[in-house]
Formats: structure tokens, C-alpha cells, sequence
């Protein structure tokens, strides 16, 4: 079998199921109309990896982008900060879910529902249009705070990338997830954090088998030492690639590690498919298909 079979069946293996897609319709369905009876809401839909369809089986969380109507937040006069906000929107969300952890990370309430999957409630408050088309929102920015976003503008950035890629960019995406998964211990970098390097560093733009445009976000990975990127529209300020500077040290020798044996297994097939397998196994923890 050929490299490139071999990931083309990798990309067949990392689709979500369609169980799985079901099933994260009917949690978002659930935690909406909870939302909905308890806060005033403007507007609630999925966003992230799902949307772009970038997610993977087994592995991504659904994240779940409900607009709150500030007057839900704001106690005379003034906006709460966005810690008390999460506050209030987990207690609201406790009653209905009482037997399920509900955790709250740095932007979100996280559910954790019993077959695995995981929904991570983003709150926004809508802020203003960037020019005057593309809706700007904020949400948590983890200090108590609120920062700006603008997911719809994001995506079209990165579908557009996809689209002038001739499709590679989703797939190269879903295998670098895949690949975070694989690592021991998990490589901590945001799957938002690697879709936009793939589309700001123009990774699969051009003729290119997958094992180059793997092999050359890994490089791209490592040359920024997994620092964080710029907004390309200057919105929401630089987009991390980790949470905190110990993961980032983490992620990069991770990131240095599997660029080094993508280099050497890009190399060797043009000699040994059998050594070129080897290191791509290597990088993907024995989990590459063969």
C-alpha cells in the first residue's frame, strides 16, 4: 500500500459517525431550549470544528455559541463581569442537569454527558458589525472580562483557504486533530489554533500530497515555537495556539518531535515506502494505517 493510500484511509477512519452527529444534535437541542426557558437568548447555534466540519470521530467537543441579551448580565447599569456570568449560566443549567459535571474552562461551561461527548456553552453579547456585515459578539476572556469575537468571519477565512486548497484543508485539519490525539501525553494545542495556521501560512495551497502538507504545518508549527497568531482582521487581538505557557512548552517539543520524522519520512519515500511508514507511524503513535 502506497503512503498516500494509506492516508486516504486514515481520512476515511477519523469521520465522525453519523451516531455521533445525532447524538450532538440532540444535546444542543436539550441544552438550548434549557437556555432559552432560563435567560432571554437572541440566538443560538453550533460553532467551531462541527460547523467547519473539521471535527473527528471520538474526539472533538460540539461548541455551542447561545447570544445572551446583556439585560441577562447587567445589574445597575452595569455588565457584570464574565466569570459571574458563567456563574449564573451554570446554575441555570444545573437544574436540568443535575447528574451530569458540568466544568467551566476558560471561555465556557462544559458539559460532559454519559456516552462521551462533550458540549462547551461559549456565552456571547453581541457587540457591533464589522464592516457593517460580519457580527461581532464578546465572550469570556477567562480574567472576568469580555473580548471580542467574530466566528462567522473566521469561518469564511478558513473556508475560503479550504476551497482555494481544493478541498485538503479540512482533511489535513481533521489529521492534525487526530495526530494531537495520538500523542502521549495529548498535544494541548486549540483546533482553532491549527485551522488558522493552515489558512494564514497557505499550508495546502498548491499540488501537494497530504505527507507534504502534514509534514509542512508541522514545520510551521515549530518555527513559531506554537506561539500565538495574529487576527488577520485585528479583532479579537493574537489567537493562542495553548492555554498556558507550560503547555505551550509542552506542545512545542510535541510539535519539533513529529516535524522531525515527517521530514524524515516525506525523505524516504522516494526510496522505502517501508521506511517512510515507520516514521509515519512514529508520528502518529502506531496508529498509522497500513
Amino acid at each position: 500500500m502506497s503512503i498516500s493510500t494509506s492516508f486516504s484511509r486514515l481520512i476515511e477512519k477519523i469521520q465522525p459517525l453519523d451516531s455521533e452527529i445525532l447524538s450532538a444534535k440532540q444535546h444542543v437541542a436539550s441544552i438550548r431550549t434549557r437556555l432559552e426557558t432560563v435567560f432571554a437568548i437572541s440566538d443560538c447555534h453550533v460553532t467551531g470544528s462541527f460547523r467547519r466540519e473539521t471535527s473527528i470521530r471520538g474526539f472533538s467537543d460540539i461548541d455551542l455559541f447561545p447570544v445572551f441579551r446583556k439585560s441577562n448580565f447587567v445589574h445597575g447599569g452595569v455588565l457584570t463581569s464574565s466569570t459571574q456570568a458563567l456563574e449564573n449560566i451554570r446554575q441555570g443549567l444545573l437544574a436540568r442537569y443535575p447528574n451530569t459535571p458540568l466544568g467551566r474552562d476558560v471561555t465556557a461551561i462544559t458539559i460532559e454527558f454519559s456516552d462521551g461527548q462533550i458540549v462547551d456553552v461559549v456565552p456571547a453579547l453581541f457587540h457591533s458589525l464589522y464592516q457593517g456585515k460580519w457580527p461581532v459578539f464578546e465572550i469570556p476572556d477567562g480574567e472576568g472580562w469580555w473580548m471580542p469575537t467574530c466566528p462567522s468571519l473566521y469561518d469564511a477565512y478558513i473556508a475560503q483557504a479550504n476551497t482555494q486548497s481544493g478541498g485538503k484543508l479540512r482533511y489535513v485539519a481533521q489529521m492534525m486533530k487526530f495526530w494531537r490525539e495520538c500523542r502521549r501525553p495529548r498535544v494541548p494545542l486549540s483546533s482553532f489554533h491549527i485551522e488558522m495556521i493552515l489558512a494564514h501560512e497557505e499550508v495546502c495551497k498548491g499540488v501537494k500530497p497530504y505527507a507534504e502538507c502534514i509534514r509542512d504545518v508541522l514545520r510551521s508549527l515549530t518555527n513559531r515555537e506554537c506561539r500565538a497568531i495574529r487576527d488577520p482582521y485585528s479583532i479579537g487581538g493574537n489567537i493562542p495556539a495553548v492555554k498556558t505557557s507550560n503547555q505551550r512548552s509542552d506542545a512545542f517539543a510535541s510539535v519539533k518531535n513529529s516535524r522531525d520524522h515527517a521530514n524524515s519520512a516525506v525523505a524516504s519515500d522516494v526510496f522505502s515506502t517501508t521506511e517512510a511508514r515507520r516514521q509515519w507511524d512514529i508520528v502518529f503513535n502506531g496508529k498509522f494505517p497500513t
